[in-house]
């Protein structure tokens, strides 16, 4: 299965590290400002967390299991 990537306003306190674990649904972090909830849609592995000045967002990518 092809890894997935998600983007999310860097404003989120991330919950998650490289290398965890996360089952689906598990919370990888919530927005300081909404109180938002990002949720992974599959399990699978934490691969990549990496922080994109330009768009002010981070890029969390995911392999599936």
């Amino acid at each position: 299965m092809k890894e997935i990537v998600l983007r999310v306003d860097a404003t989120f306190g991330l919950n998650v590290k490289v290398g965890d674990e996360v089952p689906t649904g598990h919370r990888l972090g919530v927005s300081a400002k909404t109180a938002k909830v990002l949720c992974s849609p599959a399990s699978g592995v934490v691969r990549e967390i990496a922080f994109d000045p330009d768009r002010h967002e981070f890029r969390i990518v995911i392999d599936p299991a």
